[in-house]
């Protein structure tokens, strides 16, 4: 199996309750430039991760209170 063939298994993630906006826009360029299945973000980072990869056929995954209950407030 190749790198690419490989790549196509991986959900890249980053799920640091203190992630910036920098860090989830490295994350999904990097997950474009090695086409990886997915990119999985907390909540509140799914709709700048969407946009970021729209079109691109790459999946955006979450988590719910994952982990320290890094979710919407209430």
């Amino acid at each position: 199996m190749t790198s690419e063939e490989i790549a196509r298994y991986i959900d890249h993630t980053n799920l640091r309750p203190m992630a910036t906006k920098k860090d989830i826009e490295l994350l999904c360029a990097e997950a474009l430039r090695y086409r990886f299945a997915a990119v999985c973000v907390n909540p509140f980072r799914v709709q700048l991760a969407a946009l970021l990869l729209k079109g691109s056929g790459i999946k955006v995954a979450s988590v719910v209170g994952f982990p320290l209950g890094a979710t919407f407030p209430r």
